[in-house]
């Protein structure tokens, strides 16, 4: 009886502590920095007039990779070229400065695999995900090069964002351009990146880690001006040109937009991010179902114990 009665008292304690690990908050996971913003494909692919250019360049894609991702581990920037008797490609990846050197590397890991299924033997492709970007071209290509459509790589504005959400408050525009002029000013001491806080309007600006002072600021003034003009008061922005972006949120009085701040790269981007929002979406309401049932299995075990004892 007094074995029963222990064995009874271990599994409460097992159970208890069971469920007190699920109604406990744990620990805020870190960011998702693979997340894909947008991704911009070259329509023309290596293919004739060279019968081996198109195994070639998969060689030096696959071999520049490579060596992109093993350098993610030391630097969050890194440009290099591959080539070979039909050519070359010259690639780089950027991470975000403020992010962790592990963090780097596992964003950038991932960049080579989706690179090759969205782009597949593209001459030109960029990836950009919330925490990294790839990005790379074909030099040596002249046949193939001269028949780009123009526009198929958006070298100016390659993808914007502006949140359905408005700001409430009338001191939104001040705070924005305070929060703009900061980040704009501080470019130099960040070395092509800097951030600003204003009263919960949150702005970030950043430039490909060796490009130029001065085109750097030049790059950010244009993105900054194009964030004002198309999100207008939306809480959320993001504007990626060639060699820089700018993003921004308003944390602050929000309300849905009465003439919509969507923007035609919004709508056009949302079969890319959005699905993969959608799933991650699906996953919490699986994963939170199940523990659910989980919880209450737990509880019932508990009870029935309790009323044989």
């Amino acid at each position: 009886m007094e074995t029963s009665t222990m064995l009874c008292h271990r599994a409460d304690r097992l159970i208890l502590l069971i469920i007190t690990g699920f109604l406990l908050p744990s620990a805020e996971p870190n960011p998702d920095f693979a997340t894909m913003v947008y991704k911009d494909c070259a329509n023309n692919t290596f293919t004739n007039p060279y019968v081996d250019a198109a195994s070639s360049h998969d060689q030096m894609l696959a071999s520049m990779f490579d060596e992109l991702v093993s350098h993610s581990l030391q630097s969050k920037f890194y440009r290099t070229t591959r080539g070979d008797d039909h050519g070359s490609i010259t690639g780089f990846y950027q991470c975000k400065r403020d992010i962790t050197a592990e963090d780097c590397h596992g964003c950038v890991a991932k960049l080579p695999e989706i690179s090759n299924s969205l782009c597949s033997r593209s001459m030109a492709a960029k990836v950009q995900f919330s925490g990294c970007s790839l990005r790379y071209i074909a030099d040596s290509f002249p046949q193939e090069k001269d028949h780009l459509t123009p526009g198929v790589i958006r070298y100016e504005e390659e993808h914007r964002f502006c949140s359905s959400e408005c700001a409430e408050t009338g001191m939104f525009d001040e705070l924005r351009d305070q929060a703009f002029e900061e980040v704009e000013n501080e470019l130099e001491i960040g070395h092509g990146y800097s951030s600003a806080e204003k009263e919960g309007f949150h702005a970030e600006a950043e430039c490909e880690e060796d490009m130029e002072e001065m085109k750097c600021r030049e790059c950010v003034s244009a993105a900054v001006e194009i964030a004002k003009d198309r999100c207008e008061k939306a809480i959320r922005g993001e504007v990626y040109l060639k060699q820089c972006s700018v993003t921004y949120e308003y944390r602050e009085h929000r309300r849905e937009c009465e003439s919509g701040c969507e923007s035609e790269h919004q709508r056009e981007g949302e079969g890319e991010g959005g699905d993969h929002f959608h799933i991650s979406k699906q996953m919490e309401v699986m994963l939170g179902g199940g523990a659910a049932f989980v919880l209450i299995t737990l509880i019932f075990v508990a009870v029935i114990a309790a009323a044989r004892r």
